[in-house]
């Protein structure tokens, strides 16, 4: 009996021994896996944040396009309105100088 008893302990060892080694298997799977995923989440979400950024840029680039047209339009209406003025002044001038000789 005592030598099925010290059989049975050594058998229960190898099969600590073997459930130990595959478990040490497992987690190093598990952590390759882990490390394999982290990276391909990384890669995605850096591409993600790239793609937005762009996009981001575009619409900045063409709100500025819009923003320089509209003051453009601005200053051209500005202009136009300054040449006006400056139309009846110099009738005014003119009419001063005109009187200030006769």
């Amino acid at each position: 009996m005592a030598k099925e008893t010290v059989q049975a302990v050594r058998q229960a060892e190898l099969n600590a021994a073997q459930i130990e080694k595959d478990a040490i298997e497992k987690k190093d799977t598990i952590l390759s896996d882990a490390q394999q995923n982290a990276k391909l989440l990384i890669t995605s979400r850096t591409k993600e944040a790239f793609l937005k950024a762009e996009r981001n840029l575009e619409l900045a680039n063409e709100q500025g396009a819009q923003l320089l047209q509209a003051a453009i339009l601005k200053a051209e209406n500005e202009v136009l309105l300054l040449k006006e003025m400056v139309k009846g002044k110099e009738q005014v001038a003119i009419d001063k100088v005109l009187s200030s000789l006769i």
